[in-house]
C-alpha cells in the first residue's frame, strides 16, 4: 500500500496561511495568492517573499494549482474546520506547518494539539496527569523563565507562580490548583457581596421611584388645592363686582333714558321758538300799523326746565364698605385653606422635645420623661441654680437650634393661662423678664381664660374664633421666623418675622401658676410620630 500524501501544505499560501485564492506562480516556482503577492510586490522590491528572487514578469494564475485546489476542496475537505485558516484560530504545534487548529493546550507539555495530535494524552498513561485547556495563545507564559518548567505552584510569600526549581527553603508555597480553589473561593466570596451591594441598590432603586412617585403625588395634590382655592377667589372676585357693577349699569339706563327724554323736549323748544321767530319775521314786515299790531304774535314763554343730567346709582356707601367687608372676610377664609398645605409641609421638620429641668422655675415639676410641665401651686419662691428662671415661671426646652428649621407640637388642653415660643439661649432668665423680640422672647400667651396675644413690640391681641387644644411652634433659622398653629383646627395663628436669633433659640414653655386648683394641668409635649397629620 502507498504511503498517504498530505498535500495540505501545499495548498496554503506562505503570506497568508490561508487556503490559496487565485493561485499564481512565480518564476522561482513558489506560489502564492494573487491579492496577496501583489500586495507585496506593491509595498517592497518586485522579489519573491520566500526566496527573494527577483520577479520579472507579472505572475499568471496556476491552472494546475488551481484545479487541484477545486478538486481537494470538493472531495478531500469534508470539514474545513479542522484547518487553521481562521482568524484568530490556534494552531496544533506539532502538526507540520501548523496545519491544523488545536483544540487543546497542555500546561504541562506547554503545547497546543490538533484532534490526531491529542489522542496520545487521551490514551497513554503517561500523560494522565497533564492538564488539558481550551486552546491558549503564547503558552511560553506558563513555564518559568529561568528554568523552562511548567508554572504549577504558586508562592504565597512572593504572590507569584513559579516552577518545582525555584523553590527556597522556607517558603509558603502550594500548588497552584490550591492557590486556584482558594482564590475561587474569594472571589465566589467577591461575587456575592457584589451581588449583596446589587441588591441593596435595586431595591434602594425601588424605594427611589417610590418616593418619587409619592412626592408627585403630593406636588400634584397641592397644586389642586392651590388652583382650587385661586380659582374659588376668583369666583369671589367675580361675584362681588356683579355686585358693585350692578347699580351703575342701572344708573347708565336710566341716565341714557333721561338723556333721551330731555334731548326731545330741547328739540321741541327749539322748534317752537323758530315757529315763533318766522311769524315775528312775518309781521315785521306789515305796513298798516294797525293790522301790525292786531296781528303781533304771542311770543312763548323761556322754559325754565332742568336741562341738567343726575346719576343715582343706588349705591350708598354703606354697600361699598359692606361689600368691601363681605370680600376681605371671603378671601381670608379661602386663603386660609392654604395653611393645610403649610402645615403639611412643616411636619417634615419635626424634632424631638424635651424638657430641660435644670432650667425650670423650683415651682414648676418636670415629669421623669422630660415632656410634661407643671406648677405646683406653691406659694414660697424657692432661690434656684444659675441657669433656671427665678421669678418667670418658665423652663426651656432640647435640643437648641441654631440652623434650619424645626417643629414641635403642644398640647395645652383646657389651661385658662400659659406661654410658648422660643428665647434666645443667652436672653436674661432672672428677676422681671421683658418679653420682647429684642430682649431674645418670640412668643404666645393665653391668659384671663379667652385673651390671646403675641409678645411683639408692641404687644398684639389675637382675635382667634377657637380655643386652641394643640399648638404647633415652627421656627426657620434661614427665613428668621417664628410661626404658632392650630393644629386641631389647621389655621395659622401668628407669625413673628425677621427674627435676629443672633445663635442659638430654645423652645419656652411657661404654664402660669396654679391657684386654687384652676391651671394645675400640665403642659405636654407630643411625641413626634403622633403629630403627623391626614390632610
Amino acid at each position: 500500500m502507498a504511503p498517504s500524501v498530505n498535500i495540505c501544505r501545499h495548498l496554503h499560501c506562505p503570506v497568508c496561511k490561508n487556503l490559496l485564492t487565485d493561485p499564481v506562480s512565480t518564476t522561482c516556482g513558489h506560489t502564492f495568492c494573487k491579492g496577496c503577492l501583489d500586495k507585496h510586490i506593491s509595498m517592497s522590491e518586485h522579489q519573491c517573499p520566500l526566496c527573494q528572487e527577483p520577479v520579472t514578469t507579472k505572475p499568471s494564475v496556476n491552472k494546475a494549482i488551481e484545479a487541484l485546489l477545486q478538486e481537494f476542496l470538493q472531495t478531500k475537505l469534508p470539514n474545513m474546520d479542522l484547518f487553521c485558516g481562521e482568524r484568530d484560530a490556534i494552531p496544533c504545534d506539532v502538526c507540520d506547518e501548523h496545519t491544523f487548529k488545536a483544540v487543546k493546550s497542555c500546561l504541562i507539555c506547554l503545547l497546543s494539539f490538533c484532534d490526531e495530535h491529542l489522542k496520545p494524552h487521551q490514551s497513554m498513561p503517561r500523560f494522565k496527569g497533564h492538564k488539558l485547556v481550551s486552546p491558549v495563545e503564547k503558552l511560553d507564559q506558563r513555564a518559568c523563565n529561568t528554568h523552562g518548567r511548567p508554572l504549577e505552584l504558586f508562592c504565597r510569600r512572593d504572590e507569584r507562580c513559579i516552577c518545582a526549581l525555584c523553590v527556597k527553603t522556607g517558603g509558603d508555597v502550594i500548588p497552584v490548583e490550591t492557590e486556584r480553589e482558594r482564590r475561587l473561593a474569594v472571589q465566589q466570596n467577591t461575587i456575592e457581596v457584589m451581588q449583596r451591594m446589587i441588591h441593596q441598590r435595586e431595591v434602594k432603586l425601588e424605594e427611589l421611584k417610590e418616593s418619587a412617585a409619592e412626592y408627585q403625588a403630593l406636588l400634584e395634590k397641592e397644586e389642586q388645592e392651590i388652583q382650587e382655592v385661586f380659582a374659588a377667589l376668583t369666583e369671589v372676585l367675580r361675584k362681588t363686582e356683579e355686585v358693585l357693577l350692578a347699580p351703575l349699569e342701572d344708573g347708565r339706563r336710566c341716565l341714557e333714558k333721561e338723556r333721551d327724554e330731555k334731548t326731545q323736549q330741547i328739540q321741541k323748544d327749539i322748534l317752537k321758538y323758530k315757529e315763533a321767530i318766522k311769524s315775528l319775521e312775518r309781521n315785521k314786515n306789515e305796513e298798516d300799523d294797525v293790522l301790525f299790531i292786531q296781528s303781533y304774535p304771542a311770543v312763548p314763554a323761556e322754559f325754565t326746565d332742568d336741562w341738567t343730567l343726575s346719576i343715582d346709582t343706588e349705591l350708598n356707601f354703606g354697600t361699598m364698605r359692606k361689600a368691601k367687608a363681605e370680600l376681605m372676610a371671603e378671601i381670608e377664609m379661602h386663603l386660609e385653606k392654604l395653611c393645610t398645605l403649610e402645615i403639611r409641609r412643616i411636619h417634615s421638620f419635626s424634632v424631638n422635645v424635651t424638657l430641660d429641668a435644670e432650667t425650670a422655675h423650683p415651682n414648676l415639676e418636670v415629669s421623669e420623661d422630660s415632656k410634661k410641665v407643671r406648677d405646683t401651686g406653691a406659694s414660697n419662691i424657692i432661690p434656684g441654680g444659675p441657669e433656671q428662671f427665678d421669678l418667670v415661671g418658665g423652663v426651656l426646652g432640647k435640643p437648641r437650634i441654631t440652623s434650619g428649621r424645626a417643629f414641635w407640637v403642644v398640647e395645652v388642653g383646657q389651661k385658662v393661662g400659659w406661654e410658648l415660643g422660643v428665647v434666645r439661649d443667652g436672653a436674661n432668665r432672672k428677676g422681671k423678664v421683658s418679653y420682647k423680640p429684642s430682649d431674645g422672647y418670640w412668643a404666645i400667651l393665653l391668659c384671663g381664660e379667652n385673651m390671646y396675644g403675641a409678645f411683639s413690640d408692641p404687644p398684639v391681641q389675637l382675635p382667634l374664633p377657637s380655643k386652641p387644644q394643640k399648638l404647633g411652634v415652627f421656627v426657620d433659622c434661614e427665613e428668621a421666623l417664628v410661626s404658632f398653629y392650630d393644629m386641631e383646627a389647621l389655621s395659622h395663628i401668628y407669625t413673628f418675622t425677621k427674627c435676629s436669633f443672633n445663635g442659638a433659640i430654645r423652645p419656652y414653655f411657661n404654664p402660669h401658676p396654679s391657684r386654687d386648683g384652676t391651671n394645675s394641668s400640665p403642659l405636654v409635649i407630643c411625641p413626634v410620630n403622633q403629630t403627623n397629620i391626614s390632610v
